[in-house]
């Protein structure tokens, strides 16, 4: 049984990683208030009730556009400092970019 998770597991996280486009739509609810979350680099995962709200997308892809200019480590430290910083509120100078850049 070990056996059979571990190779269902490589085959999907390898699925996750040559992925092209790397957007999920879940069926099921994000923990806390999130409707979506961008987790580099296996993707951006969108609540599938957020579907065609492509404001959310273009949030997200803002998040995926920093990972791309930041890079792994970059992009992660800043945005756990962010966290840390300004609390659980979106007050962060990365979040504030994603709302600025994603609105028409």
């Amino acid at each position: 049984m070990k056996k059979y998770f571990l190779i269902v597991s490589c085959v999907f996280l390898l699925y996750i990683t040559t992925k092209k486009d790397k957007i999920y739509y879940i069926p099921f609810d994000i923990p806390g208030s999130q409707m979506a979350a961008t987790i580099p680099p296996f993707g951006i995962f969108i609540e599938s009730k957020y579907k065609t709200d492509k404001s959310i997308l273009r949030h997200e892809m803002v998040h995926w556009s920093q990972y791309n200019r930041m890079g792994f480590f970059g992009f992660y430290t800043t945005y756990i400092k962010e966290c840390i910083k300004y609390g659980n509120r979106f007050d962060g100078p990365m979040e504030v970019e994603a709302r600025k850049l994603s609105k028409i």
